[in-house]
Parts: C-alpha cells; sequence; structure tokens
C-alpha cells in the first residue's frame, strides 16, 4: 500500500506546474520541442528533481533520460516507467510530461519507502523521459524510444534533419548531449506509461482509469512536388509549374479517395511546407506530411494504393515532379496481457472500476511493445477529448487516480508481482 498518511498527488503539481511553465506562453500553450533549449531546461528541472529524490541520473547516445532506482541490486532486472517532455509547437501541459512527472513521483515515493524498509523489491526501476515522442521538430516520431529498442538506428536518428536542416545529432550537442553519459539500464523485464487519453471515452464512461489492450496502426508518407519557380506575374499561365497547385490537388484527391472507400480511417495532411515562399514567386518545391490510422495496417496499404496514383496525376496536371520522400509505417501494437491484468486488478483494490480500450494515438509504450518489450499504457482522462492544444486538461481527481493506480503497479512490479517476461 501507499505511504501510511500520504496522499500520492499532494505535492504533485509543484513539479508539474514548474516544467509546464517552460516553453509556455500566455494563451498559445507550451512549446518545448525536442533538443530545442526549452527541452534542455525541462530536461535538467528532471533531472534535478530526480536526483534529489534519490535517484542515479544517466542518458544514452539519442538523449533518452533515465532516473535510476538500484534497489535490487546492480545485477538485478529492471523496470521502466515514464514517458516524454517534448511537446507539440502551442501544445498542452498534460501529454507526455504527465506520464514522465507521475513515473518519477511514483518512484520518489516508493524510494521514500525502500530507505524506511517499507518495501522489498527483486527490481530496480527506472524513470524514462524518451527523446522526440511527438516528431514535431524530427521525424519520425518516437525516436529515443525506437532507438532503445533497436528499431531504428542510432547513427540515422542522429541524423535526422528538421525544416531549419539541423540535425538531432547537432541540436542534442547543443543541450549538452554528446554521446552516452552514465551507465544506461538494459532492457527491462516490463514498462508502465500512464498517459492522458487524448479522447472522450473515459468521460462518457464515467470512469477515471483506462487500460489500452491495443493501439491502431499509423502510416505516415511525406510526399513532394517539384516544379519551377517563376515570377507571379509576367509568367503565362500555361509556362507555370506550380508545386503548390499540386499539392493543393493532391491534398483534396487524398481527402475524397479515403473519405469515400476508407471513411472508417483517421486521415490528416496536417503540415506543408512551399519553397522559396515568397508570394512573387510561384512555388517550385511543395512538400506535404500526409497521416493515415487505422486498426490494421492492411486497410492502410490498401487506402495508399488508391492514393498515391491520385498524387501522381496531381503533378502531371501540373507540369511537377511527385516523389515519396519518406514512408513508414508503425504497426498496430497489442499490449502485454499479464501486465494489464495486473493493471486492472491493481485499479479494482485501490476502489477504480477501468475500462479496457483501444488507442487511436501512438505512444513509446507501443515501441517498446512492438520490439518485444513487455508494456502496458494506462489512461486517465482528458477534459473534452482536447490534445495538442492548449486548453488540454485533466482534472486533479483525475491525476491523483493515475497516481495512485501507477505507484501501486510499480510498487508491485518491483516486489516481483508480476512475470511479464
Amino acid at each position: 500500500m501507499l505511504s501510511a498518511g500520504k496522499s500520492p498527488g499532494s505535492n504533485f503539481p509543484a513539479i508539474f506546474d514548474e516544467v509546464a511553465s517552460i516553453g509556455a506562453q500566455p494563451g498559445e500553450g507550451v512549446t518545448r520541442l525536442a533538443a530545442s533549449s526549452e527541452d534542455g531546461m525541462a530536461r535538467s528541472v528532471f533531472a534535478n528533481w530526480m536526483a534529489e529524490g534519490g535517484a542515479r541520473i544517466a542518458h544514452d547516445a539519442v538523449g533518452n533520460q533515465f532516473a535510476c532506482f538500484e534497489w535490487a541490486g546492480k545485477d538485478a532486472p529492471w523496470i521502466f516507467a515514464g514517458s516524454h517532455l517534448d511537446t507539440q509547437p502551442r501544445g498542452g501541459r498534460f501529454d507526455g510530461s504527465l506520464g514522465v512527472l507521475a513515473a518519477g513521483y511514483a518512484a520518489r515515493d516508493l524510494h521514500a519507502d525502500f530507505l524506511a524498509g517499507c518495501l522489498d523489491p527483486i527490481r530496480n526501476l527506472a524513470v524514462v523521459n524518451w527523446t522526440n515522442e511527438e516528431g514535431a521538430r524530427f521525424q519520425p516520431s518516437l525516436t529515443g524510444s525506437a532507438v532503445f529498442c533497436g528499431a531504428l538506428a542510432l547513427e540515422d536518428a542522429l541524423a535526422l534533419q528538421d525544416v531549419g536542416t539541423v540535425a538531432l545529432r547537432d541540436a542534442l550537442a547543443a543541450i549538452g548531449i554528446d554521446g552516452e553519459n552514465g551507465e544506461v539500464p538494459p532492457q527491462p523485464e516490463a514498462y508502465i506509461e500512464l498517459h492522458a487519453e487524448q479522447g472522450r471515452k473515459l468521460l462518457e464512461a464515467g470512469r477515471r482509469i483506462g487500460i489500452v489492450e491495443g493501439t491502431w496502426a499509423a502510416r505516415k508518407t511525406t510526399i513532394k512536388w517539384t516544379g519551377r519557380a517563376a515570377h507571379t506575374g509576367p509568367t503565362p499561365m500555361a509556362d507555370r509549374r506550380d508545386a503548390l497547385l499540386a499539392a493543393a490537388l493532391g491534398i483534396v484527391a487524398f481527402e475524397a479517395a479515403v473519405a469515400s472507400s476508407f471513411p472508417h480511417l483517421h486521415r490528416s495532411a496536417a503540415r506543408l511546407v512551399v519553397e522559396p515562399n515568397s508570394p512573387n514567386v510561384v512555388v517550385d518545391r511543395a512538400t506535404v506530411w500526409f497521416e493515415l490510422r487505422g486498426p490494421n495496417a492492411e486497410d492502410l496499404d490498401r487506402a495508399w494504393q488508391l492514393i498515391v496514383p491520385a498524387f501522381k496525376k496531381a503533378a502531371e496536371d501540373t507540369g511537377t515532379r511527385m516523389e515519396i520522400a519518406a514512408d513508414t509505417l508503425r504497426a498496430a501494437a497489442n499490449m502485454e496481457t499479464a501486465l494489464l491484468a495486473l493493471v486492472e486488478e491493481t485499479a479494482r483494490t485501490r476502489g477504480f472500476e477501468p475500462l479496457t480500450m483501444h488507442s487511436v494515438a501512438g505512444h513509446d509504450a507501443v515501441a517498446l511493445q512492438n520490439s518485444g518489450i513487455p508494456s502496458a499504457l494506462i489512461f486517465v482522462p482528458s477534459v473534452d477529448g482536447i490534445a495538442h492544444h492548449p486548453e488540454e486538461l485533466t482534472q486533479p481527481e483525475d491525476v491523483e487516480a493515475g497516481l495512485v493506480v501507477l505507484t501501486a503497479v510499480l510498487r508491485r512490479l518491483s516486489e516481483g508481482g508480476c512475470h511479464a517476461g
């Protein structure tokens, strides 16, 4: 049980508000992109807070941070808990940060019990802040967790570039991360992630705890149309090769094709970069980031078979050239059954009837689970389902519920309560 006479979240708002203030602008949400100066400040606050709570701090070469509690000895197995501190541009306070700081708070609470002789662990615990989960600055998303579990090569990750052609390697070095520092824990026997739902299912069901049994697949494709720059005034219309027009036709064709043939898929064209981006120059390069999400990868493949010819036709109709600059598929994940059962039982013993559900969004837990690391994803409600927006909110009583369940789960895992591996 939790430490006697102490509410697990009684002091949680202080550290949460401190991290949430980094990169925040009034009315504009929080902008804390991966490997930015703001990200560096948040990492420092997190590291100092965890060190004060008794943790040994380490990071790997891609910048994943580990706050390590070696309760059971150097050679004992590990469990991980965490999420990410990077945000979307003008994002919310809860996405990612809640999971990192809740895990940190739980670990500090358990460490106090360990020092008091009230915890008998057979596993060590690391609280993890994964690098570039959001994929807002560098693509693909889930970068740090993918590198850790071997799904993405370290050198490929470090070579990723943002729109300003800054490589992730250089961005990390600018905030003091240049290679591995400290002894990074080995692959864990289990990974637990607490996250705001980013949907309305928990609110509609009147539940405070969600247990994610599976996640949707996602296909993210970057299409580039290349035309020819020209003066927007004197250049005859017949001579123009307008890449922005091609992109516009491609976006409309994408929306129409998916809506008519695969209406159950979630679709977006959410990012557009045009060059040279002058009001007096016909666009010679237009790059669009397209995304499809669905319960299985097969439907995503069938949808793309319809869409790619439409993209090529947009190029033909505008005298431009189309190329697929990037195309990644994240498979759907089925989370670890034994861990789900442990979370479900633990939630009920703490007075919460959990809701078993699926997640459309991807999380670091997906990268780990798909690589063979047993993982569990716990949701708490999001007010009105708002996410990636300044109004993102999880109520204090729901944060408290998540802290209670997460702490109890980590206690049971550290003391050997589940053989997930």
